[in-house]
């Protein structure tokens, strides 16, 4: 179990350094793309059409990709207080409970994306024709990574000596 668990951990750092590159990418082109649309209108008052909606892809992009993060790194929202005060054995019960319950949201998310995507194979978007499926691509790409970012924590949860 030790090597399982050292080995998803090393995949699962490698992914999660190459999504938080791909956000820094993303939320820098969103900021050239807004800052582009602020300037055309305000100097020239015909902002592009295209702006807002690659701007609410990136977002969405950057957003999704960072919530799988952040089950990874624990910095996703959620309410500590009641795992803060239960004693060890029951924390730590409590908190593969939450692994679980984190890991069967990304399997749900995964699965009802890629349903969804293939619902909207073959629109558009209005402004820049690009396939809509792109957008919401990002379903089950984040809920896949969410899997595997919660199968982690759940695991050392459960086999807390071998994650060591």
């Amino acid at each position: 179990m030790r090597g399982v668990i050292s080995v998803l951990k090393l995949c699962n750092a490698i992914i999660s350094q190459v999504v938080k590159a791909v956000v820094v990418g993303l939320a820098f082109l969103m900021v050239i793309t807004i800052c582009w649309q602020v300037a055309m209108r305000f100097a020239f008052n015909d902002p592009p059409s295209w702006t807002e909606e690659f701007a609410l892809l990136l977002f969405s992009w950057s957003m999704l990709l960072m919530l799988a993060v952040g089950v990874r790194e624990a910095f996703h929202v959620r309410m500590d207080i009641l795992v803060e005060r239960m004693p060890a054995g029951g924390r730590q019960w409590l908190e593969s409970l939450i692994c679980v319950a984190t890991l069967a949201f990304g399997v749900y998310l995964a699965i009802a994306g890629v349903d969804y995507v293939r619902e909207m194979r073959g629109s558009s978007s209005a402004a820049m024709g690009y396939p809509i499926a792109l957008l919401y691509s990002a379903a089950p790409v984040c809920g896949g990574l969410i899997c595997l970012f919660s199968l982690e924590r759940l695991l050392s949860f459960v086999a807390p000596g071998d994650s060591a």
